[in-house]
């Protein structure tokens, strides 16, 4: 990415961080404490990688950052904005986008721990196999997570069993919009020349 394009990235980001810290104060307004809940827990990590730069020099790259900021502020600021009550697909498109952050997230530090570690090595289907179960099992808890808090807090995050399925259903897409343009890239290159670039581009270093 060219400076430019990385500033900003960087502005879009900090305007979305700044967007969820005003909707915290805005929900404690409204007495949606659930929300304000979910608004600050966003924040949060929304700095991890800043953490993450500081404490340990790793460098996310700013289109991986963003993509995880604009996943949180939809999930926390559409609740917040009652975007999933008011539009009925946010709910479909909040699912497929963290669940493609998540597998995102999950696919490079696979490809990571394939080059670097000399014991641990995938091989294609494997890796490719291993995503889509991961995007399915983490829209599996978060079901949970949308059941307990309906049953704990009265809130109305399942509607329906059709529902649940269309989620669970958008969480496989985001798992497979990662796992298969990953095969094609991994096809034209390797695991272990990826997972190098990408550990280059985040501050590690090869230990051959």
């Amino acid at each position: 990415m060219n400076i430019n394009m990385k500033f900003y990235g960087h502005i879009i980001s900090y305007f979305l961080k700044f967007s969820l810290f005003a909707l915290f104060f805005w929900s404690i307004h409204r007495r949606e404490y659930i929300w304000a809940l979910g608004c600050l827990l966003s924040l949060i990590v929304c700095f991890l990688p800043t953490l993450l730069k500081r404490r340990w020099k790793i460098h996310l790259p700013i289109e991986l950052e963003l993509l995880i900021v604009l996943a949180l502020f939809l999930h926390s600021g559409g609740g917040a904005l009652d975007a999933y009550h008011n539009i009925p697909w946010w709910d479909h498109i909040t699912h497929f986008l963290s669940t493609a952050v998540v597998s995102l997230l999950a696919f490079i530090v696979m490809a990571i721990i394939d080059a670097y570690s000399p014991e641990i090595k995938f091989n294609m289907p494997l890796l490719i196999f291993f995503i889509i179960i991961f995007s399915l099992a983490m829209g599996v808890i978060w079901e949970f997570f949308e059941f307990t808090s309906d049953l704990l807090f009265g809130t109305h995050n399942q509607l329906n069993n059709t529902d649940t399925m269309l989620d669970l259903f958008f969480d496989f897409l985001g798992g497979i919009i990662v796992a298969i343009p990953g095969a094609f890239y991994l096809k034209h290159t390797t695991p272990e020349r990826f997972g190098l670039e990408m550990g280059e581009e985040i501050g590690l270093h090869s230990k051959n």
